[in-house]
């Protein structure tokens, strides 16, 4: 785990410090007048660049998928949340202004003739350092996206394994490795997803995964966020929203903008998950008579036992 993250720093170093030594501000800053401009393309635009950047964000809240394992998490979370997101940020800022410090952005826009390479930094490092230095760093990049991968599964394996130790899921992903204590299961069915998705273009991979995740879990927790204050209003808090509820609003139509200006496939695609879900929790609470069966079956069998002759 140390070596993973050792490797992943020293690229993303590696990255940033030779950006800052061969920085061309008039490369990294050459904007066309009417970039920002008022249209449906820069909206359209803004949109894509915004589920790129959400994608690279998604890594900061995996402390939260192992709460229960976090010493004084009502401190430790919230910290970890904030920390992270400041140093995602400045990282995410200092790759890409020494990216487009020093290679023309206009190389790497699909619509140009002259288009090099998808692969950023690997030319990034041919055009400063040559080949030699290119291929290491290859490398390095490889080994820093196989150490989001592992960090992310580790984080997100917990998720159907708290559910099924709830009841909410299939019991087998409940189950824990004899000598590791780590899900084995939900962590092999998830890595397994994941590498079934590797075969798919990572963009359109990108765009499912963050439209998918808008509809069931960011616009889902703001709506239960509002909805578990109001039902529960004295319900222990240990952590607290400023303002509130006006960031759970904004976040909630940053959301929908995301949404609204993916492509149609992947909003239906979405849109399917969901309707999806739906129906396998209906008939999952309908087996169990949970909610909301669970009323309606003890009205029927209160009916029932007072029409029973005696």
């Amino acid at each position: 785990m140390i070596a993973l993250w050792v490797g992943a720093l020293a690229t993303t170093l590696g990255v940033i410090i030779t950006g800052v030594w061969r920085f061309d501000s008039a490369l990294a800053f050459d904007v066309p007048p009417d970039a920002f401009g008022p249209s449906m393309g820069v909206l359209i635009g803004l949109g894509a660049a915004t589920r790129i950047g959400v994608y690279d964000y998604l890594g900061y809240y995996n402390v939260c998928y192992i709460g229960d394992e976090v010493s004084d998490p009502g401190r430790v979370i919230p910290r970890s949340i904030v920390i992270s997101t400041l140093a995602v940020a400045l990282i995410y800022l200092g790759i890409n202004l020494s990216s487009i410090g020093v290679i023309p952005w206009r190389e790497f826009v699909p619509a140009a003739s002259h288009r090099t390479s998808n692969f950023l930094v690997s030319v990034f490092m041919e055009r400063v350092y040559g080949r030699a230095i290119a291929s290491v760093f290859t490398v390095l990049v490889l080994w820093t996206a196989f150490a989001s991968v592992f960090a992310l599964l580790l984080g997100y394996s917990r998720v159907p394994f708290a559910a099924a130790r709830e009841g909410y899921f299939f019991r087998a992903f409940g189950r824990l490795h004899p000598t590791g204590y780590f899900p084995s299961v939900s962590l092999v069915v998830l890595g397994s997803v994941a590498i079934a998705a590797s075969a798919i273009s990572l963009g359109v991979v990108i765009d499912a995964l963050i439209a998918t995740r808008i509809l069931v879990q960011f616009v889902g927790q703001v709506g239960a966020l509002m909805l578990l204050r109001r039902r529960q209003p004295d319900l222990p808090r240990p952590f607290r929203m400023w303002l509130y509820p006006l960031p759970a609003l904004i976040a909630l139509l940053g959301w929908v903008f995301v949404f609204a200006t993916t492509g149609p496939e992947v909003l239906l695609f979405g849109v399917g998950v969901v309707v999806l879900g739906v129906l396998g929790f209906l008939a999952w609470s309908h087996r169990t008579a949970q909610w909301p069966f669970a009323r309606v079956r003890s009205v029927t069998s209160s009916r029932e036992k007072s029409t029973t002759p005696r």
